[in-house]
């Protein structure tokens, strides 16, 4: 599995990337872009998608303490958050 960063052509910004023409985010930056609550839940919502998502990629995250992070098909996202 390829893991992407902010050094990869694919990095739009914090958390969001085009990778094969579709674009990805993680739950932070998901959430954050529609203004959503309850961001001490976002583990726990990724550990959910990580299972649910048959496709997501692997990146380092930009900043904080996490080693991974995985990003998400933004329509994956708005089914999930019903957005």
């Amino acid at each position: 599995m390829t893991t992407y960063s902010k050094e990869s052509p694919e990095w739009i910004a914090n958390g969001h990337y085009k990778i094969d023409g579709q674009d990805f985010m993680s739950v932070w930056t998901f959430k954050n872009t529609h203004n959503m609550k309850m961001k001490i839940r976002n583990p726990n919502e990724g550990k959910e998608l990580a299972a649910k998502c048959a496709i997501k990629h692997k990146t380092k995250p930009d900043f904080g303490s996490f080693e991974y992070i995985y990003v998400y098909p933004v329509n994956e996202l708005e089914d999930y958050y019903g957005v």
